[in-house]
């Protein structure tokens, strides 16, 4: 929806009666408490979140990439 539209629909709103007013908050009441239900868990901490209940397992991977690190020399090219 264009913000020209959103104005409208503001606009629009003056000439509700309170009971059509009454109706549109219970119908947008709804559609906000089903957004928010809807939404996946850690969906807004992206691929980590996914794993935050398996913290310790996050953790594992970590130490031993880190330890991987540590004992395998950088592969260098012949020419370096």
């Amino acid at each position: 929806m264009s913000q020209l539209e959103f104005n409208q629909l503001l606009t629009s709103l003056s000439a509700l009666s309170e009971e059509q007013l009454a109706m549109l908050r219970r119908e947008v009441d709804g559609k906000l408490a089903t957004a928010r239900i809807q939404q996946p868990t850690g969906s807004d901490l992206g691929s980590i979140g996914a794993m935050r209940e398996d913290a310790e397992f996050l953790d594992e991977i970590v130490a031993s990439a880190m330890k991987a690190r540590r004992e395998q020399p950088w592969k260098l090219s012949a020419g370096e």
